[in-house]
């Protein structure tokens, strides 16, 4: 997107939240900027961007978006309010999940609250393992982990346009084992996929994001939304994700 950007002739400058430092009353480093794209999630990113929208810069995705899918309880909980189909889900601690998640709804995955990139998920394959799990953090997410033909759904969203892309698993070694991963690539997207998509994005007001899903013989199941996603399979994702930057930031002058 950096690349794109720069080809187009604009003028782009990283910022690493965790390498600079700044007087807090000192609004300088905002000056000359017509948009700030965020990637990432961390405390100082998100602390930045609080800074530059309370001086109404122009920002995508907004602090309050990011944090909506960082924290993976808040987003279980908009989620479900927002009537968007997802496995079945618990919250708690792991000595009451344990008790409470009864033994058909076993296999579960256990996530942290904060966590990226599958890190720190562990399948628990029944109750007895739940009691001796020895987890790090006083609660949890737990998803009831669904079988799949080895392959999950990504909806990739900038803007209103999405994207459909199947890859594989990476709870199911299968393709790796026998080296085909043929299903793999963007599938044409229909208008249920579609919509999901944009009615995801729109539940926690993302502008560039993703969405996480398993098929199933009802339809998909969303499992999670990341903001600002890697786009893998999108076609001339870089493009077209410079392309709606310098659309805001242009709709941004002209209002």
């Amino acid at each position: 997107m950096r690349r794109a950007l720069e080809q187009k002739g604009h003028r782009v400058t990283a910022v690493d939240p965790q390498a600079v430092s700044y007087l807090m009353e000192n609004d300088g480093w905002l000056d000359n900027f017509d948009l700030i794209v965020a990637r990432g999630r961390s405390w100082g990113l998100l602390c930045m961007l609080a800074w530059a929208e309370s001086r109404d810069a122009l920002t995508i995705n907004r602090k309050q978006a990011i944090a909506g899918v960082y924290n993976k309880a808040d987003m279980s909980v908009d989620l479900a309010a927002g009537n968007i189909r997802t496995p079945r889900t618990f919250f708690g601690s792991v000595a009451a999940l344990a008790k409470q998640i009864t033994a058909d709804c076993y296999p579960v995955i256990l996530k942290p609250i904060f966590g990226d990139n599958c890190r720190g998920l562990v399948v628990v394959a029944s109750p007895e393992e739940m009691t001796n799990i020895d987890w790090p953090e006083p609660v949890a997410i737990a998803q009831t982990y669904l079988p799949t033909d080895g392959y999950d759904l990504k909806l990739y969203g900038i803007g209103d346009q999405v994207w459909a892309v199947r890859k594989p698993s990476p709870f199911n070694k299968r393709n790796e084992a026998d080296g085909s991963e043929s299903r793999a690539g963007v599938i044409p997207i229909t208008p249920e996929l579609e919509d999901l998509g944009r009615r995801c994005g729109s539940i926690f007001g993302l502008e560039l994001y993703g969405v996480d899903c398993i098929e199933t013989d009802h339809g998909p199941l969303v499992i999670e939304i990341n903001d600002f996603p890697n786009y893998t399979g999108v076609p001339e994702a870089d493009e077209r994700l410079a392309d709606y930057a310098i659309s805001r930031a242009v709709e941004r002058r002209s209002s």
